[in-house]
Formats: C-alpha cells, sequence, structure tokens
C-alpha cells in the first residue's frame, strides 16, 4: 500500500495522462496505437509494435482474480465463477483460518476456515500463500520474514493443499523477500502497483508479460478500490481493453472482500457478476480467466519449515524492563484496542519500578473491550515460546486506578493467536504493586504466551513494568515425586527383605543337611567300632551315686507366755512351779525335738547344735 501511495504521489501528471488515455482508448477503441502514444509521448510504432491490426487474431488476454485477506465473505463469490467456467485464485493468511466446526466459524470468525478451503479446492480453484499472519514482511528481521512465508506454506500443504504461488501481504515486496519465497518452495510472487489501472501510473505498462519477466515479482494494477479510487465495472474493463489493445498479456485483478456496497478493496456483487458475464463474451478476442497456477506452471515443490524461535532471557519476557522503546512503544511490545475501546499510550524511560522503563494506558473511550500492552503477537521474535500442558507464572509490576486484571493470549502450532484467559481482579494501587497470577495448564497446541493488564473504564489507567512468565511450581508434581520415591523405598525394603529371608532359608537348609552328615557320620563310625570289638562279657555300667541331700536346721521361734493375773491361786502355782515348764509344754518340746532329728540315707542321725534356753 505505501509503494501505491508513493507511486500515486510521484507520477501524479502521468496519472492524469493516463486517465486521459482511458478515455480516448474506450472513445475509439480502434485506434490502440494513438493511445500508446498518448500516453507515452512516444510514437506509435514503439509503443504498440505488437498491437493487433486489421485483419490479424487477437493478441491473447489473461485474466486472473486474486483473492487475499482470507474473508469468508469471499465464499459467495464461487458460484458466480462456476456459472461462466471460470475459477480464481485465493491466497490465504493460514494463522487467519478458523479450525472451529463449520457452524462455530460462522458465528465467530470473520475468516475462512479449513472446510471453506477444502471446497475452493475442489471446485478447481486455487489456493495460495499470504504468510501466516498477514504482516507487512519488509520491516521483519530476516528470520521472522521466513518464518511467515515458509511456516503458513506448510500449513497449507498440511491440510492437504498445493500452494504453489505467493502474494506479498500489503504489496510490499523487495529482492530479499523475493529469496525467501523461492527458498520457501513458492514457483511465484504476486506484487500490485506496477501497472495501469484506475487512471494511476500512467507511464507503465498495461500488462504482464506470459510469462512473467520476474515470476517472484508479478506486475498488477493497484488493489481493487484502494489509493482513494473507486472502481466499477467499467473500470475493470477499461484496464483488460488496454491490455488487449496494447499487444495482450497478463493482467492481475486484486480483491480482498466481496461487500453489500462498494467498499475498500473490495468489490460489490453486481459489479462482479458484470464483469465476469463481459469477460465471457470476450472469449471471442482470445481473453480467458485463468488462476495463476495455471499461467505459472512449475512443480509442486516439498514444504520447508520456518527458523525456531529464539531463546527465552531468564525472566522468560524479552525486554521485561521496557528499557528499550522506539518512540512511545517498547520494544518487543504492542500497544492493543478491543471492542470499540480508545486509549493513548505513553513511555517513561525511567518512570518504573528501580528507574526501569515503564508504560501508561489511559483510556479516553470505553467500549466493550479494554486496552492493555502485550507482547508483541508474532512467530518467535517477541512472544515468549511455551510447552503445551504446563501452567505459568505470569508477574507484573504496576499501579492502576481502577481493578485491573491479567488477560492472557496464546499463539497454537499453526501460528494464530487468539484470547484465551482472564486472572481475577487485582486491586487499585497508587503505588507500585506486583501482580502475579499462575494460569491453567496451556491447552494442547499451545507454542507462545502474551500477556497484559487491563484497563477498561473511561478515565482510568494503569502503569505497567518489569514482566516475567516463568512455568509454575507445580505441588502435585512434587506429591507425585514424594509417592514415587515411596513406592521405590518400599520396594527396595522388600527386596532387601526377601533377599535376607531366601539367605537365611538357604544358611538353615545348609546348616540342616550339615548336622544330618554329622549324625550319619558319627552312626556310621559307632556302627564301625562296634562291629570290630572281639565278644565278651556285658559291660555293667557302675552305679550311679547321688550326693547325701542336707536340709537346713529348723530353728523354732522363741516361746513367749502371757502374763498371769496377780490372784492368790494364781500366784500359788506359779510360785510353786516357776522353774517347770507346764506338762502341754513338755509334750510339746518333744514332739518339736524329735521331729529335729530326721535320719540320714544311711541311718545315721544327723546332729544339731542345742537349743538355746527360752
Amino acid at each position: 500500500m505505501a509503494r501505491f501511495i508513493h507511486k500515486a504521489l510521484t507520477l501524479a501528471a502521468g496519472a492524469v495522462l493516463g486517465a486521459g488515455v482511458v478515455l480516448a482508448t474506450l472513445a475509439s477503441p480502434s485506434s490502440p496505437a494513438l493511445a500508446a502514444a498518448a500516453q507515452s509521448g512516444q510514437p506509435a510504432a514503439a509503443t504498440a509494435p505488437a498491437a493487433a491490426t486489421a485483419g490479424q487474431a487477437d493478441p491473447k488476454t489473461v485474466v486472473t482474480f486474486a483473492w487475499g485477506g482470507s474473508l469468508a465473505s469471499q465464499m459467495p463469490t464461487l458460484p458466480m465463477f462456476r456459472e461462466y467456467g471460470m475459477h480464481a485464485t485465493f491466497f490465504v493468511a493460514s494463522g487467519l483460518v478458523c479450525l472451529l466446526s463449520q457452524a462455530e466459524c460462522q458465528k465467530s470468525s470473520p475468516y475462512l476456515s479449513l472446510g471453506d478451503l477444502r471446497k475452493i479446492s475442489a471446485d478447481g480453484d486455487e489456493i495460495g500463500g499470504l504468510s501466516v499472519l498477514h504482516e507487512r514482511l519488509t520491516g521483519l528481521p530476516t528470520a521472522e520474514a521466513k518464518r511467515e512465508i515458509c511456516d503458513d506454506r506448510s500449513n497449507l500443504y498440511r491440510w492437504g493443499l498445493r500452494p504453489t504461488d505467493f502474494a506479498y501481504p500489503f504489496a510490499e515486496v523487495n529482492r530479499g523477500l523475493e529469496a525467501l519465497t523461492s527458498e520457501c518452495g513458492y514457483n511465484a510472487g504476486l506484487g500490485a502497483g506496477d501497472l495501469q489501472g484506475a487512471g494511476l501510473c500512467g507511464t507503465c505498462a498495461w500488462a504482464e508479460t506470459i510469462p512473467p519477466k520476474n515470476p517472484l515479482d508479478v506486475r498488477a494494477p493497484i488493489e481493487v478500490n484502494s489509493v482513494r479510487t473507486t472502481w466499477s465495472a467499467s473500470t475493470f474493463e477499461s484496464v483488460v481493453k488496454g491490455a488487449q489493445q496494447h499487444g495482450g498479456g497478463w493482467v492481475v485483478f486484486t480483491i480482498h472482500d466481496l461487500c453489500p456496497a462498494n467498499c475498500a478493496l473490495g468489490v460489490t456483487a453486481p459489479i462482479l457478476g458484470s464483469v465476469l458475464k463481459w469477460l465471457h463474451g470476450q472469449s471471442g478476442r482470445g481473453t480467458v480467466v485463468e488462476t495463476m497456477r495455471q499461467v505459472i506452471g512449475g512443480p509442486l515443490r516439498p514444504p520447508v519449515s520456518g527458523p525456531a524461535p529464539r531463546a527465552l532471557p531468564p525472566s522468560g519476557v524479552f525486554n521485561a524492563t521496557l528499557a528499550k522503546a522506539k518512540g512511545s512503544r517498547p520494544s518487543c511490545f504492542q500497544e492493543a484496542e478491543y471492542g470499540g475501546t480508545a486509549a493513548t499510550f505513553s513511555y517513561d524511560p525511567a518512570g518504573g519500578l528501580h528507574g526501569s522503563g515503564a508504560e501508561t494506558v489511559r483510556v479516553t473511550k470505553s467500549g466493550s473491550g479494554n486496552a492493555k500492552l502485550l507482547q508483541k503477537l508474532d512467530l518467535g521474535v517477541c512472544a515468549p515460546s511455551v510447552t503445551s500442558g504446563r501452567a505459568y507464572t505470569a508477574r507484573v509490576w504496576y499501579k492502576s486506578s481502577s481493578p485491573t486484571r491479567i488477560e492472557m493470549y496464546r499463539r497454537t502450532s499453526i501460528g494464530g493467536w487468539g484470547y484465551w484467559v482472564t486472572s481475577p481482579p487485582f486491586r487499585a494501587s497508587a503505588s507500585w504493586r506486583l501482580a502475579s497470577w499462575t494460569t491453567p495448564a496451556t491447552p494442547p497446541g499451545t507454542a507462545a504466551l502474551s500477556f497484559g493488564l487491563t484497563a477498561t473504564a473511561a478515565g482510568s489507567q494503569v502503569t505497567t513494568t518489569d514482566y516475567s512468565l516463568k512455568i509454575a511450581k507445580s505441588h502435585r508434581a512434587l506429591i507425585l515425586l514424594a509417592g514415587l520415591l515411596l513406592v521405590i523405598l518400599a520396594a527396595g525394603l522388600i527386596t532387601h527383605g526377601h533377599y535376607r529371608y531366601v539367605r537365611y532359608n538357604r544358611a538353615e537348609a545348609a546348616a540342616d543337611a550339615a548336622a544330618e552328615a554329622e549324625a550319619a557320620g558319627l552312626e556310621a563310625a559307632a556302627q564301625e567300632a562296634a562291629n570290630s570289638q572281639p565278644a565278651g562279657p556285658p559291660v555293667v555300667s557302675p552305679p550311679v551315686v547321688r550326693p547325701p541331700v542336707v536340709r537346713p536346721p529348723f530353728i523354732p521361734p522363741p516361746a513367749v507366755r502371757p502374763p498371769v493375773a496377780n490372784s492368790g491361786a494364781a500366784n500359788s502355782a506359779v510360785n510353786s512351779g516357776a522353774d517347770q515348764p507346764p506338762a502341754a509344754d513338755q509334750r510339746m518340746a518333744g514332739q518339736r525335738a524329735a521331729r529335729a532329728e530326721p535320719a540320714n540315707d544311711e541311718g545315721a542321725t544327723a546332729q544339731f547344735p542345742a537349743q538355746p534356753p527360752a
């Protein structure tokens, strides 16, 4: 587009002259030489040597309709082309293709679905490449530009399509991009704005040559309804007539949209229908409608993968402290406004925590969405690469006039970006405060993440600095690891115990075997000794002499007599027999003496010392 504007400004005089040539051509279609002379300032013979003359066949003119933008609104054009037996080329940015069901895509996405692409291909139309994200390639690093071109073609190839031709996004091309286009396996690349059309580029040729002078930069008129031009059916017809009258050649019309009313880069169904009907009537003059593949030809080359994304810094975010910036935008970050919300973005190189850079987002108009600063949504230069199935902890320091949230976007393995999930709110803070949040496990096919703090209401603002994105610490993983260690330990203990048990059993069996062998040996020796002794008297074993049993002496306790009352009869009894024991006592003493003299085994009487006096 920039190239178109530049040419429009620098060739204004030529544009006016070209418009005059178109009018002259329409007024007098039988005078191509005069028209050529008027538009170039050269003699007719020098400018149109291949012009058709009376009695000669008309030169072949090929018209190609190239649809860009990957918009689903292009699908109604299929039956329009089919009505006249024609086919078109659809250039697709694979990262924009809707991969949901057809019904969901029709509800939620303005872009072509994978089912749409397969239907286009099945109808005989061509699918070409348009980069993954439809980015301006001229301003990208070489590695990122190659990812855009090569990965886009790889995606289309993986879906079962046959991409052989490429269209440069916004028609911006240079020698480096031409080389990358060829390296990625394409046979041709389409530009725009290098041929006459809609009164612009009056000194340019009327048509591209067949084959083109440079297949990697196929020339074409400006895109339909671009550079402040309004196209009608007669505008299309005038470009084709100019080619017919100047030796024929190849004319490529680049269109993005089928609109209800005339729109930028688009066309209405009535205008397109009128042009197709007119072209169908021109077949007798050697004019045909073909796809870009039909004109270029060439083999279907294998896909080539783009370079891997660059390695992440320790923080997980490039330019995490916002120290580097281009104007008011920190490097590797982009401004984002969604849902009709409008905001201003301002950068302070030393306004962040500890003197780091800081970016402030101020909402000037609220809508259904919000505004935020995000890591750039790209393929491998700035967006943090991640592993699908893992949870990540996003951290950012902020100051905010109202509650804010971390909003997360994800890039799929195809290369397309989309909203993923939002955190719980973080409270407003006039001083620096850390917002930290751990995401759920990333869905399958996730290749990168991007996040930012939101500002929503009109008048609200949020200032951010010091970003980081790291793999979350998983307590579940620690628990599983601990359980695994316990299982390993238990298995080791069981194995060790079993080994000891087996070893004990073996040792016990060996000991039993040795004892049995020893007993058998002793028995055999005894038997041998018995057999070797001569016959004689029987051997009488000596008697067993048991030692005498000695029992300890019995010592009776001393006799204790109770006191006797001092009465007359008692006193006389006591006084008369004070030195003699009572008869009962004498009998008991005798019995004790008898018990105290047991006999030993030989019949001897044991001698004990005399009892002490009572």
